[in-house]
């Protein structure tokens, strides 16, 4: 009953937690906008002067180009600083409404013998275990864990840029939410610093075409064009995968506990740790959603799945950074996500998070 108790507790704490984080990246895309749309402003005040000078013959045609590209490369690096400032500040927030998400659960700690909440080498996680559990059971564990991470589309396989800009997606809106089932087992002897991570997982990578585009699937081509039967609100592509994971992980600087007279590897302990896996997956379901006003400004969406477009399969790679209970990841897919069907600049996807919690058994 405590253990069910428990369980609620941390449910409404997570609940709560991923209410915050969507007004946070609510409030992220608004400043963005705001960004980008007051800086072409600008931009556009400094282009009309230049075009200004040149009709009066103040300037040549050369000085113009000149002058307007240097004006671009200017705004164009104001943009992105300003955009990777909010970025970093994001990233803090959402480090810290986890954090807080957590501890103030009324149930943290070891009030009840058989979980305990916990912030260790293995993430910020739920343990529901047994009163006397060895270190060796610590490491060779079962959990779920739950991953977020900011997607884009990159021109090739050996692109590892998130930020491409002529993907035609929006950055910072579309997002992957990965929900994984994982086993953990160290390798060689109980000091060993490797860990192998393997499981089963639920992803969904959701790209926002850049506005007033949409996904159009016409004649089995899937393409973006301008959104036409009014005004706007949303547009995305939804993708539902299951893959298989697999990673090797390596504890850069092993911490160890003695356990009935043996050393043993303790990642309770705050480590740095590196892991590099792969995964392989099936597409279950591709859907496209739209949400617009139309000409009587009357509220209207629309969705369909995807007949064609998409590849079925998918296959790619991880690298991931932790500490103690913070682990960032990048994740590769060496297969494009769409096939020759769609007519896209940029078909091979890219993902930069982090790891928001892990419920271990």
């Amino acid at each position: 009953m405590k253990v069910k108790i428990l369980l609620l507790a941390m449910l409404s704490s997570f609940a709560t937690a991923q209410t915050t984080l969507d007004n946070q990246m609510k409030s992220y895309t608004e400043k963005v906008n705001t960004i980008v749309s007051i800086e072409k402003a600008n931009m556009k005040l400094e282009t009309d002067k230049i075009d200004e000078a040149f009709a009066s013959g103040k300037i040549t045609k050369t000085e113009q180009i000149a002058q307007k590209e240097s004006v671009s490369k200017k705004y164009e690096t104001l943009i992105n600083e300003k955009i990777e400032s909010e970025r970093n500040h994001l990233d803090e927030i959402t480090k810290e409404t986890v954090r807080e998400s957590i501890y103030e659960n009324p149930f943290n700690g070891k009030t009840a013998s058989q979980a305990e909440l916990s912030v260790g080498g293995n993430g910020l996680s739920l343990s529901i275990r047994k009163k006397d559990k060895s270190p060796k059971e610590y490491i060779n564990q079962s959990s779920i864990s739950v991953g977020y991470a900011f997607a884009n589309l990159t021109k090739d396989k050996g692109s590892f840029n998130p930020f491409e800009n002529d993907s035609e997606m929006r950055i910072g809106n579309s997002h992957s939410i990965e929900v994984q089932f994982r086993k953990d087992r160290q390798l060689g002897s109980f000091t060993s610093p490797w860990v192998l991570r393997y499981g089963l997982a639920y992803r969904t990578d959701t790209y926002m075409p850049k506005r007033p585009q949409v996904f159009v699937q016409e004649n089995s081509q899937l393409f973006l064009e301008n959104f036409k039967e009014g005004r706007l609100k949303r547009s995305k592509l939804r993708n539902v995968y299951l893959t298989l994971p697999i990673e090797f992980q390596l504890y850069l600087n092993p911490k160890y506990t003695e356990y009935d007279g043996k050393q043993y590897l303790d990642v309770r302990k705050n480590m740095w740790k590196i892991g590099l896996g792969a995964y392989a997956g099936i597409n279950t379901r591709s859907i496209v959603k739209v949400k617009y006003y139309n000409e009587k400004d009357n509220f209207k969406k629309y969705d369909y799945t995807l007949d064609d477009g998409v590849n079925a399969f998918l296959f790619g790679g991880k690298f991931s950074l932790g500490y103690g209970g913070v682990t960032l990841f990048i994740k590769k897919d060496f297969t494009p996500i769409f096939n020759d069907k769609t007519i896209l600049p940029n078909k091979n996807g890219i993902q930069v998070g982090i790891e928001i919690a892990n419920i271990d058994f």
